[in-house]
């Protein structure tokens, strides 16, 4: 097993097709890869970014924590609530660490962070992490902070 198989996915899922990736999305969407075009939100095999294994090590640290909560929430169980205060935490480890990891990935494109938002949920008019109004969502989710590189 090579560093990139931490990333491929076991089953088959739609891929990236565009011909010239200009922007990534860090998004957990039930995949064993997180990493996502912009453009069409097919995954993106990391050897196709030529990701080093300290990226694709930050990418996995991060995916393992926010599935893990997600999971927890999506459960509706005892945990639900205290999962999404960690989901939602702008201070938290799982958002720290997913900023951290999109950041490394921005030195090869820029990558933007998917924040977790509750759909039943009030729709989020500011950037979790600056406070500055979203800006209209360009091509995914409610709005997007261009400073901070998050969509919501």
């Amino acid at each position: 097993m090579n560093h990139f198989d931490k990333l491929r996915p076991f089953v088959d899922y739609d891929f990236c097709g565009c011909g010239e990736l200009q922007r990534l999305l860090l998004v957990h969407a039930l995949a064993d890869n997180p990493i996502h075009c912009f453009q069409c939100k097919g995954i993106i095999d990391p050897q196709r970014l030529g990701l080093t294994k300290d990226q694709v090590d930050l990418v996995v640290a991060w995916h393992r924590q926010f599935r893990a909560l997600y999971d927890l929430w999506l459960d509706s169980g005892e945990y639900e609530s205290w999962a999404k205060f960690q989901l939602l935490d702008p201070n938290g480890q799982v958002n720290r660490s997913g900023i951290a990891a999109a950041l490394s990935l921005t030195r090869l494109l820029p990558t933007y962070y998917w924040w977790f938002h509750d759909e039943g949920d009030q729709i989020p008019r500011n950037c979790p992490d600056c406070y500055k109004v979203l800006s209209p969502a360009s091509r995914h989710g409610h709005g997007e902070c261009l400073d901070y590189q998050i969509v919501i």
